[in-house]
């Protein structure tokens, strides 16, 4: 597990899967511990208040490779999302990625089921 230093900036790739879920098409929010301290970040910016966490898509597109002779293959458009979260008021400690997934179903009390996924992201530490 990384280390990373207070103040740090961190970027990391965000990859929530789901049945019924989309990340292009439906809301979830990135909140990070560390101790008792935490920042929480939003996909819909509307919701947003802080920019502890920012989160945001990257498009690229990439031309897959053919064979010689082969009619060449049509590119392919990949959309990544990252989350970028400031560190300098977390606490020192082992930080964690909380995901949120906001999932519409009709079978879900409210019509929205939420889906939550922990991840560890390293150990925050002194410079």
């Amino acid at each position: 597990m990384a280390n990373y230093y207070k103040g740090d900036e961190i970027k990391f790739a965000i990859n929530l899967e789901a049945p019924g879920f989309s990340m292009d098409d439906d809301d979830f929010d990135i909140e990070v511990k560390s101790g008792a301290t935490s920042v929480k970040g939003y996909k819909n910016s509307e919701s947003q208040t802080s920019t502890d966490i920012v989160i945001f898509k990257e498009t690229t597109t990439t031309q897959p490779e053919t064979e010689e002779g082969e009619e060449p293959a049509e590119p392919v458009t990949v959309n990544t999302w990252y989350a970028i979260v400031d560190t300098s008021t977390l606490a020192l400690n082992e930080m964690r990625v909380i995901a949120t997934a906001y999932i519409v179903d009709a079978n879900a009390n409210d019509g929205v089921r939420k889906n939550i996924a922990v991840q560890k992201l390293g150990r925050l530490v002194e410079a």
